[in-house]
């Protein structure tokens, strides 16, 4: 979809043998290397992945599967994903494979691209799936909204990145979305903030929050004009 002037879809023919058909995955943008990565996701029948592919994405795209080195994490869907610019990397986050998670991964992207497992201190949120995750490169952080598992989650976290990686649970002002998971969620860089839309809660919905970042971090809702997108997942 290019976005200068009138937005226009386009189907992409990208040479290569592309990933298998599944759903529930994470992709992310790989600035230095200019290209979509791929991680993990399930197909209908319940087979769970955790390959990893990359998606070049020049003039003329691309697939290639990623074979990286280390011990990958397990298969897993409706996990988190963020590119961490400061040390070119994939963070992964929780997620579902028959059961729910909150296990923490690192995928280097320069080189021979390699798993690691990180061991934040701290108490880590709860397993979960369905959550979202932006980076917070003011901060250095990693923040997680909601999610779904035992139950709807609103509670929101940070996961340091620097070389002693600590979960830290975010108490905002304000008052906090309702519960929800598989909503979507935006780094809104001037302005400093995440902000949050849509889920599944105890109903679909249509509803947009903003959660400032900076400071004391504080949580408002959103009233935009004109008519808002119907309520989704």
């Amino acid at each position: 979809l290019s976005l200068s002037g009138a937005p226009t879809w386009a189907q992409l023919a990208p040479a290569g043998t592309p990933p298998g058909a599944r759903y529930a995955h994470q992709a992310l943008y790989d600035p230095v290397r200019d290209r979509m990565v791929v991680f993990g996701g399930r197909t209908p029948a319940g087979v769970f992945f955790n390959d990893v592919w990359s998606l070049s994405l020049g003039e003329a795209p691309a697939w290639s599967q990623l074979t990286p080195t280390g011990t990958p994490p397990g298969a897993r869907s409706l996990h988190s994903a963020i590119y961490d610019a400061v040390r070119d990397r994939m963070v992964v986050f929780g997620g579902y494979n028959g059961s729910y998670l909150n296990d923490c991964w690192a995928l280097s992207l320069s080189g021979t691209p390699a798993w690691a497992q990180l061991a934040p201190t701290g108490t880590p949120p709860s397993v979960r799936c369905g959550h979202n995750a932006i980076l917070d490169p003011a901060r250095d952080h990693m923040v997680v909204f909601g999610g779904g598992g035992p139950t709807n989650l609103a509670d929101a976290w940070s996961l340091a990145l620097g070389d002693t990686p600590a979960w830290t649970q975010l108490t905002p002002a304000g008052t906090p979305p309702p519960a929800r998971y598989l909503h979507g969620a935006i780094r809104d860089p001037a302005r400093d903030r995440m902000v949050v839309f849509g889920g599944l809660g105890t109903t679909y919905l249509s509803d947009t929050w903003a959660l400032a970042l900076a400071d004391t971090p504080v949580w408002a809702r959103l009233f935009p004009v004109g008519e808002p997108p119907g309520a989704r997942r």
